[in-house]
């Protein structure tokens, strides 16, 4: 049966057995069976349903109210299985359910097969091709304002980043029919995308050029009066220079394409790149995380490479940014604001890789506007509150750009994807053992460099491997190790290591960040972006064993001066933050620190002893 089902979301939310129509049930029950169709053949965990369909305030028995929803929507899709054989549809797993059809069966999933497919025709010039792919894409929106769809889902951002995927598509679409000299064919698209986007102004461009080439100067003219006074009532502003442009072009003579949009398709093979560039170093031990990196961000939105300090998330941002199939027409912008201290320096910058004169949020995002960007900021961690706004704003106004971030913690956008970078991995799969670790590759390619023809022996690869354990397998730590070599032997260095916060430091150290230039500071700029409650909290962890429960915890909050604060919101921003590590089993959570994190923080406890006499004591205080 489940070969005949065709499953609907840009028209009305429906599902089709053959071309009988399947009863859904009541709207929860609908926005699960749209939410595991926006994520077909992924597994969509419980705590993810919950939240976008109660909020952050889900009912107490949300899961059972889950459970019902899903078992109602089983006997919908598979009527003829018996009870207990109703999970060829809707698959289950650990904590998260699955919607197993094939791409096919969804139009979403169509409509992103073909516009994908029409982008890579694009890239190899093929544009009459990808022009055929891209109008079958549109055809596949029956609703652009996705008006059942939002009234399913009625929060949060999924739905809105959605449509923005038909915007770009469009936008693609009527831009290349300008491009190859067929306005007529993309009439109709131009006026659905400028009727459903009246303030954008690159939509609105290309919408009156199609007019213009189609016999429609007047028309064409009256829209640009509208358009301009409709800009100035809602934004108060001046129509920008793509429009502009245009106008003039309908004043003084024969409309042709602007010259930037098919300049742009045509560079596609070879994508301009601002700002700092991946290190020429093989990316050891990353292949999944580099996998897992390539396909973020999504089309049009933000995603953040989060993880504790020294864990190499700058090298891995941007190799991910310049992976092979990650084409962004108009370019990669990548900026290294570790010296920013203000959303301000932020922009400063961008106007400065960007070649804009002024230094505004509104001059970035106009020039970004209809600009198909990747924007990669890294080093965020100290700024991400005040770069949250600044990013959203690029996102929302700039229909076609791409956010990359650095951080060790996320923004908390709705629309977020966040890529939780772990330690290098423990184990190897290759067949030298020990000598194939990741963690042992980085450590040798590195001590190559600082003695030249450094080589391991057999019986010095246990050594690496427990030096590397030492330094939780971190990839700054394991370099800061190697580089030790220039003055130590590997028997002497292993002794060092019962205090890497101490052994592990290069002060001066050339071609380096501050931050990154020993373990401590790399550690204490964490410590920076706390707050004093978090602060206080983290500090008294370095009293508990490395691995501790939430009952531990509370039980010192209890003398935090911050008590009115719940254990678990502290709890929830050191683990957001990087800096503890929490696993949730059974209904219950446990909580860990990495070797060099939780010896960090008993240094702080020790120092605090020192200057108060009691470890329970307000620093501030």
């Amino acid at each position: 049966m489940k070969r005949h089902l065709m499953v609907t979301l840009l028209s009305r939310v429906q599902v089709h057995d053959g071309t009988a129509p399947v009863d859904l049930g009541p709207s929860k029950q609908r926005a699960v069976l749209a939410l595991l169709a926006l994520h077909v053949g992924e597994n969509v965990p419980v705590t993810a349903l919950a939240r976008a369909l109660w909020g952050d305030n889900p009912p107490v028995n949300s899961g059972q109210l889950l459970h019902t929803y899903v078992a109602r929507l089983r006997r919908a899709l598979e009527p003829d299985a018996p009870r207990h054989a109703r999970n060829n549809v809707i698959v289950s797993s650990r904590r998260a359910y699955r919607l197993q059809l094939a791409p096919h069966q969804v139009d979403l999933t169509r409509f992103r097969r073909l516009a994908e497919a029409a982008r890579e025709l694009m890239r190899r010039g093929r544009r009459s091709a990808a022009f055929e792919l891209l109008t079958a894409a549109v055809r596949e929106w029956a609703d652009p304002e996705l008006i059942d769809l939002r009234a399913v889902l009625p929060d949060g951002e999924l739905v809105p980043a959605v449509r923005r995927e038909w915007v770009n598509a469009s936008l693609d679409l009527v831009t290349l029919g300008l491009a190859l000299d067929r306005p007529a064919e993309v009439l109709d698209a131009a006026a659905r995308l400028a009727a459903a986007e009246p303030l954008h102004e690159g939509v609105q461009a290309r919408h009156l050029t199609v007019l213009a080439r189609t016999g429609r100067r007047q028309l064409a003219l009256e829209r640009f009066a509208e358009i301009r006074r409709r800009l100035a009532a809602e934004l108060g502003i001046e129509p920008g220079p793509e429009l502009t442009a245009v106008y003039r072009d309908l004043q003084h003579g024969p409309v042709a394409a602007r010259a930037a949009a098919p300049t742009r398709l045509a560079s596609a093979s070879g994508v301009a790149w601002r700002g700092p560039r991946p290190p020429d170093n093989e990316l050891i031990g990353r292949e999944a995380a580099l996998a897992a990196g390539g396909r973020l961000p999504p089309a049009c939105g933000v995603a953040t490479g989060g993880g504790r300090g020294g864990g190499g998330k700058p090298a891995l941002a941007l190799a991910a940014a310049q992976a092979p199939h990650r084409r962004y027409v108009d370019g990669v912008v990548c900026v290294d604001l570790t010296t920013a201290r203000s959303a301000h320096d932020v922009i400063r910058q961008l106007c400065q890789l960007l070649h804009l004169a002024g230094e505004r949020r509104v001059d970035v995002s106009r020039h970004l506007a209809d600009r198909h960007v990747l924007v990669v900021l890294d080093n965020v961690d100290h700024i991400t509150d005040s770069c949250a706004a600044l990013v959203n704003d690029v996102v929302q106004v700039g229909r076609r750009v791409s956010v990359l971030a650095t951080s060790r913690e996320p923004f908390g956008l709705p629309y977020e994807a966040v890529w939780r970078l772990p330690p290098l991995p423990a184990v190897t799969i290759r067949s030298n053992g020990i000598r194939d670790m990741p963690a042992v590759r980085l450590f040798v390619r590195r001590a190559a460099k600082v003695r030249p023809g450094f080589t391991v022996s057999r019986r010095e690869l246990t050594t690496v491997s427990l030096i590397c354990g030492l330094v939780d397998r971190l990839p700054l730590a394991i370099e800061l190790a190697a580089d030790r070599l220039a003055d130590e032997n590997l028997d002497d260095l292993l002794r060092r290591l019962d205090d890497p916060l101490t052994a592990l430091r290069r002060p001066g150290r050339q071609g380096r960040p501050a931050h990154q230039a020993s373990l401590s500071a790399a550690l204490q700029r964490s410590l920076d972006c706390l707050t004093p409650a978090e602060r206080w909290c983290f500090t008294r962890l370095g009293a508990l064993p490395r691995r501790f429960s939430w009952e531990a915890v509370d039980r010192l909050w209890r003398a935090a001066p911050w008590w009115r604060l719940r254990t678990s919101v502290v709890l929830d921003g050191l683990v957001a933050k990087s800096l503890v590590m929490v696993r949730h089993h059974a209904g219950r959570s446990t909580y860990a620190m990495l070797r060099t994190v939780h010896q960090f923080a008993g240094r702080l406890l020790a120092g605090e002893r020192g200057q108060y006499g009691a470890p329970m004591l307000d620093p501030a205080r």
